[in-house]
Protein backbone atom coordinates (compact mmCIF):
# COMPACT_ATOMS: atom_id res chain seq x y z
CA UNK A 1 0.00 0.00 0.00
CA UNK A 2 2.86 2.39 0.74
CA UNK A 3 4.37 1.75 -2.69
CA UNK A 4 1.01 2.18 -4.39
CA UNK A 5 0.14 5.39 -2.62
CA UNK A 6 3.66 6.63 -3.30
CA UNK A 7 3.19 5.98 -7.01
CA UNK A 8 -0.06 7.91 -7.04
CA UNK A 9 1.57 10.66 -5.04
CA UNK A 10 3.94 11.33 -7.92
CA UNK A 11 0.98 12.15 -10.19
CA UNK A 12 -1.20 13.83 -7.58
CA UNK A 13 -2.01 16.69 -9.93
CA UNK A 14 -3.82 14.20 -12.21
CA UNK A 15 -5.05 11.32 -10.03
CA UNK A 16 -6.53 11.25 -6.52
CA UNK A 17 -6.94 8.16 -4.36
CA UNK A 18 -10.55 8.26 -3.18
CA UNK A 19 -12.35 6.40 -0.41
CA UNK A 20 -15.98 7.32 -0.93
CA UNK A 21 -18.37 8.91 -3.40
CA UNK A 22 -17.87 12.42 -2.03
CA UNK A 23 -14.10 12.20 -2.50
CA UNK A 24 -14.61 10.88 -6.02
CA UNK A 25 -16.88 13.77 -6.95
CA UNK A 26 -14.40 16.26 -5.50
CA UNK A 27 -11.59 14.71 -7.54
CA UNK A 28 -13.63 15.05 -10.71
CA UNK A 29 -14.58 18.63 -9.86
CA UNK A 30 -10.86 19.35 -9.44
CA UNK A 31 -10.17 17.93 -12.90
CA UNK A 32 -8.58 14.72 -11.63
CA UNK A 33 -9.22 11.03 -12.12
CA UNK A 34 -10.43 9.18 -9.03
CA UNK A 35 -8.75 5.86 -8.17
CA UNK A 36 -10.12 3.23 -5.78
CA UNK A 37 -7.66 0.85 -4.10
CA UNK A 38 -8.96 -2.71 -4.27
CA UNK A 39 -7.68 -6.24 -3.78
CA UNK A 40 -8.52 -9.17 -6.04
CA UNK A 41 -8.05 -12.38 -4.09
CA UNK A 42 -8.72 -11.86 -0.41
CA UNK A 43 -6.01 -14.34 0.54
CA UNK A 44 -3.58 -11.42 0.17
CA UNK A 45 -4.80 -10.49 3.66
CA UNK A 46 -5.78 -13.85 5.13
CA UNK A 47 -2.87 -14.57 7.47
CA UNK A 48 -3.99 -12.19 10.21
CA UNK A 49 -7.34 -10.44 10.08
CA UNK A 50 -6.02 -7.90 12.57
CA UNK A 51 -4.01 -6.50 9.64
CA UNK A 52 -7.20 -4.75 8.61
CA UNK A 53 -6.91 -2.70 11.80
CA UNK A 54 -3.39 -1.60 10.85
CA UNK A 55 -4.31 -0.40 7.37
CA UNK A 56 -5.26 3.28 7.01
CA UNK A 57 -9.00 3.61 7.58
CA UNK A 58 -11.04 3.35 4.40
CA UNK A 59 -8.07 3.14 2.02
CA UNK A 60 -9.25 -0.24 0.65
CA UNK A 61 -12.64 0.14 -1.02
CA UNK A 62 -13.37 -3.43 -2.10
CA UNK A 63 -11.99 -6.96 -1.88
CA UNK A 64 -12.77 -9.76 -4.31
CA UNK A 65 -12.94 -12.56 -1.74
CA UNK A 66 -11.85 -15.43 -4.02
CA UNK A 67 -10.00 -15.23 -7.33
CA UNK A 68 -9.05 -17.91 -9.88
CA UNK A 69 -7.89 -20.57 -7.42
CA UNK A 70 -9.21 -22.10 -4.24
CA UNK A 71 -7.87 -20.40 -1.13
CA UNK A 72 -8.04 -20.41 2.63
CA UNK A 73 -11.24 -18.37 2.30
CA UNK A 74 -13.29 -20.44 -0.13
CA UNK A 75 -13.65 -22.10 -3.52
CA UNK A 76 -13.36 -20.47 -6.92
CA UNK A 77 -15.87 -20.81 -9.73
CA UNK A 78 -13.00 -21.83 -12.02
CA UNK A 79 -13.59 -25.53 -12.88
CA UNK A 80 -10.09 -26.20 -14.21
CA UNK A 81 -8.16 -26.47 -10.95
CA UNK A 82 -8.27 -28.95 -8.07
CA UNK A 83 -11.70 -29.37 -6.53
CA UNK A 84 -12.35 -29.50 -2.82
CA UNK A 85 -15.14 -31.18 -0.88
CA UNK A 86 -16.31 -27.91 0.68
CA UNK A 87 -17.29 -25.67 -2.23
CA UNK A 88 -18.48 -22.82 -0.05
CA UNK A 89 -16.74 -20.37 2.24
CA UNK A 90 -14.43 -21.81 4.85
CA UNK A 91 -14.78 -20.86 8.51
CA UNK A 92 -12.02 -18.29 7.92
CA UNK A 93 -13.84 -17.08 4.82
CA UNK A 94 -16.97 -16.41 6.84
CA UNK A 95 -14.97 -14.51 9.43
CA UNK A 96 -13.30 -12.60 6.60
CA UNK A 97 -16.63 -11.46 5.13
CA UNK A 98 -17.68 -10.23 8.56
CA UNK A 99 -14.40 -8.32 8.88
CA UNK A 100 -15.00 -6.66 5.51
CA UNK A 101 -18.45 -5.66 6.74
CA UNK A 102 -16.98 -4.29 9.95
CA UNK A 103 -14.54 -2.15 7.95
CA UNK A 104 -17.21 -1.15 5.42
CA UNK A 105 -15.25 -2.62 2.53
CA UNK A 106 -17.20 -3.90 -0.47
CA UNK A 107 -17.59 -7.68 -0.50
CA UNK A 108 -17.00 -8.47 -4.18
CA UNK A 109 -18.36 -11.88 -5.21
CA UNK A 110 -16.82 -12.06 -8.68
CA UNK A 111 -15.00 -15.38 -9.25
CA UNK A 112 -16.42 -17.16 -6.22
CA UNK A 113 -18.17 -20.54 -6.48
CA UNK A 114 -21.99 -20.55 -6.39
CA UNK A 115 -21.86 -22.19 -2.97
CA UNK A 116 -19.51 -19.51 -1.67
CA UNK A 117 -21.71 -16.83 -3.20
CA UNK A 118 -24.74 -17.99 -1.26
CA UNK A 119 -22.73 -18.40 1.94
CA UNK A 120 -21.70 -14.75 1.65
CA UNK A 121 -25.28 -13.65 0.94
CA UNK A 122 -26.41 -15.49 4.07
CA UNK A 123 -23.89 -14.02 6.51
CA UNK A 124 -23.14 -10.52 5.21
CA UNK A 125 -24.45 -7.40 6.94
CA UNK A 126 -27.84 -6.79 5.32
CA UNK A 127 -27.38 -3.04 5.74
CA UNK A 128 -24.47 -3.10 3.28
CA UNK A 129 -24.53 -3.77 -0.48
CA UNK A 130 -22.84 -6.73 -2.10
CA UNK A 131 -21.26 -6.25 -5.52
CA UNK A 132 -20.02 -8.38 -8.39
CA UNK A 133 -17.55 -6.13 -10.17
CA UNK A 134 -16.90 -8.12 -13.35
CA UNK A 135 -18.95 -10.98 -14.74
CA UNK A 136 -21.33 -12.08 -17.47
CA UNK A 137 -24.82 -13.49 -17.04
CA UNK A 138 -26.02 -17.00 -17.79
CA UNK A 139 -29.31 -15.69 -19.13
CA UNK A 140 -27.40 -14.49 -22.20
CA UNK A 141 -24.44 -16.88 -22.35
CA UNK A 142 -24.27 -20.03 -20.21
CA UNK A 143 -20.67 -19.99 -18.99
CA UNK A 144 -19.21 -21.21 -15.67
CA UNK A 145 -17.94 -17.70 -14.88
CA UNK A 146 -21.37 -16.04 -15.21
CA UNK A 147 -24.18 -15.33 -12.74
CA UNK A 148 -27.65 -16.81 -12.90
CA UNK A 149 -30.80 -14.75 -12.38
CA UNK A 150 -31.12 -15.66 -8.68
CA UNK A 151 -27.63 -14.35 -8.04
CA UNK A 152 -28.36 -11.14 -9.94
CA UNK A 153 -31.48 -10.59 -7.84
CA UNK A 154 -29.59 -11.26 -4.61
CA UNK A 155 -27.02 -8.58 -5.42
CA UNK A 156 -29.76 -6.14 -6.40
CA UNK A 157 -31.75 -6.88 -3.25
CA UNK A 158 -28.69 -5.91 -1.19
CA UNK A 159 -28.49 -2.55 -2.98
CA UNK A 160 -25.44 -3.53 -5.02
CA UNK A 161 -24.50 -3.64 -8.68
CA UNK A 162 -23.47 -6.29 -11.20
CA UNK A 163 -20.70 -5.16 -13.55
CA UNK A 164 -20.44 -6.67 -17.03
CA UNK A 165 -16.90 -7.52 -18.06
CA UNK A 166 -15.50 -7.51 -21.60
CA UNK A 167 -13.94 -10.98 -21.89
CA UNK A 168 -15.40 -12.18 -25.19
CA UNK A 169 -15.67 -15.87 -24.26
CA UNK A 170 -17.78 -14.98 -21.21
CA UNK A 171 -20.08 -12.81 -23.32
CA UNK A 172 -20.75 -14.97 -26.36
CA UNK A 173 -19.70 -17.93 -28.52
CA UNK A 174 -16.44 -16.53 -29.95
CA UNK A 175 -13.30 -15.64 -28.03
CA UNK A 176 -11.60 -13.82 -30.92
CA UNK A 177 -14.60 -12.22 -32.66
CA UNK A 178 -16.48 -10.71 -29.75
CA UNK A 179 -18.98 -7.93 -30.43
CA UNK A 180 -19.72 -4.76 -28.51
CA UNK A 181 -23.41 -5.61 -28.73
CA UNK A 182 -22.77 -8.62 -26.51
CA UNK A 183 -21.86 -6.29 -23.64
CA UNK A 184 -25.16 -4.46 -24.07
CA UNK A 185 -27.00 -7.80 -24.29
CA UNK A 186 -25.71 -8.72 -20.82
CA UNK A 187 -26.55 -5.29 -19.44
CA UNK A 188 -30.05 -5.52 -20.91
CA UNK A 189 -30.54 -8.86 -19.17
CA UNK A 190 -29.45 -7.50 -15.79
CA UNK A 191 -31.87 -4.60 -16.26
CA UNK A 192 -34.69 -6.98 -17.18
CA UNK A 193 -34.04 -9.11 -14.09
CA UNK A 194 -33.20 -6.48 -11.48
CA UNK A 195 -33.89 -3.02 -12.90
CA UNK A 196 -31.63 -0.35 -14.33
CA UNK A 197 -30.33 0.74 -10.92
CA UNK A 198 -28.23 -2.41 -10.57
CA UNK A 199 -26.37 -2.75 -13.89
CA UNK A 200 -22.82 -1.47 -14.26
CA UNK A 201 -19.64 -1.87 -16.28
CA UNK A 202 -16.75 -4.03 -15.10
CA UNK A 203 -14.38 -4.05 -18.05
CA UNK A 204 -11.45 -6.07 -16.60
CA UNK A 205 -9.25 -4.57 -19.33
CA UNK A 206 -6.33 -5.01 -16.93
CA UNK A 207 -7.07 -8.72 -16.53
CA UNK A 208 -5.37 -10.11 -19.66
CA UNK A 209 -8.71 -10.47 -21.39
CA UNK A 210 -9.65 -10.73 -25.06
CA UNK A 211 -12.27 -7.99 -25.46
CA UNK A 212 -14.64 -7.41 -28.38
CA UNK A 213 -12.73 -6.41 -31.49
CA UNK A 214 -14.13 -2.86 -31.40
CA UNK A 215 -13.45 -2.36 -27.68
CA UNK A 216 -9.71 -2.93 -27.34
CA UNK A 217 -9.13 0.06 -25.07
CA UNK A 218 -10.87 2.95 -23.35
CA UNK A 219 -10.49 5.29 -26.34
CA UNK A 220 -13.14 3.17 -28.09
CA UNK A 221 -15.63 3.64 -25.26
CA UNK A 222 -17.91 5.96 -27.28
CA UNK A 223 -18.75 2.97 -29.49
CA UNK A 224 -20.32 1.22 -26.51
CA UNK A 225 -22.35 4.30 -25.62
CA UNK A 226 -23.53 4.54 -29.23
CA UNK A 227 -24.81 0.95 -29.06
CA UNK A 228 -26.79 1.88 -25.96
CA UNK A 229 -28.28 4.87 -27.77
CA UNK A 230 -29.09 2.67 -30.78
CA UNK A 231 -31.22 0.49 -28.49
CA UNK A 232 -33.19 3.46 -27.27
CA UNK A 233 -31.58 3.75 -23.87
CA UNK A 234 -32.34 7.03 -22.14
CA UNK A 235 -29.48 9.36 -21.15
CA UNK A 236 -30.39 8.69 -17.51
CA UNK A 237 -30.06 4.92 -17.92
CA UNK A 238 -26.72 5.34 -19.68
CA UNK A 239 -25.41 7.57 -16.88
CA UNK A 240 -26.48 5.00 -14.32
CA UNK A 241 -24.67 2.15 -16.05
CA UNK A 242 -21.57 4.24 -16.73
CA UNK A 243 -21.07 5.04 -13.08
CA UNK A 244 -23.83 6.56 -11.01
CA UNK A 245 -25.20 3.14 -10.03
CA UNK A 246 -21.84 2.22 -8.54
CA UNK A 247 -21.59 5.56 -6.77
CA UNK A 248 -25.05 5.01 -5.27
CA UNK A 249 -23.93 1.62 -3.92
CA UNK A 250 -20.76 3.20 -2.56
CA UNK A 251 -22.84 5.81 -0.76
CA UNK A 252 -24.86 2.99 0.83
CA UNK A 253 -21.63 1.36 1.96
CA UNK A 254 -19.96 4.57 3.13
CA UNK A 255 -22.52 7.34 3.65
CA UNK A 256 -21.12 10.84 3.23
CA UNK A 257 -20.72 12.80 6.45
Amino acid sequence: LEKLTGTFGRVAERVAIVRDAAEYRKARADGKHGAWISIQGGNALDHDLDDFDRIPEGIIVRVTVVHLTNSSLGATSNPYGPRRANRGLTALGREYVRKLNEKRIFVDLAHISPEGFWDAVEIHDRAQPLIVTHTGVKGVHDHWRNLDDRQIKAVADSGGVVGVMYQSSFLGPSIFRGKIDWIVDHLDHIIAVAGEDHAALGSDWDGTIIPPVEMRCSTEFPRLVQRMLDRGWSPERIRKVLGTNFLRSLELLRPSA
